[in-house]
């Protein structure tokens, strides 16, 4: 057993799964994802003020976690620029608290 913990599954069963268009709020024209997948991966994978590059910006949601982890991101999305920006200027998206470690 690892000393700082248990060690990262590849399977996240403490996320639910992102389901079908069908099964979300028709007023969100944009596949908003959950911010805490995106906050765990952000967290693994890069330190604050790293570059985050999403070329399919989608709803937004990896811009506004790296807003909030002190990341610096390059994002690209020709359909939902709007609410992205709506996205961005609002206090509607937290980010989840997160206990993992990753070592160096």
């Amino acid at each position: 057993m690892n000393p700082k913990g248990v060690t990262l599954k590849d399977v996240w069963t403490d996320i639910p799964p992102v389901r079908h268009w069908k099964f979300k709020s028709k007023n969100r024209t944009a596949n908003a994802l959950s911010t805490k997948i995106l906050d765990r991966v952000i967290e693994m994978s890069t330190r604050p003020y790293d570059i985050v590059l999403d070329p399919f910006g989608g709803s937004g949601t990896t811009f506004v976690v790296c807003e909030s982890k002190e990341r610096h991101w390059i994002g690209i999305e020709i359909d939902y620029g709007k609410e992205i920006i709506e996205r961005l200027e609002t206090d509607q998206i937290r980010s989840h608290e997160n206990h993992d470690y990753v070592e160096d």
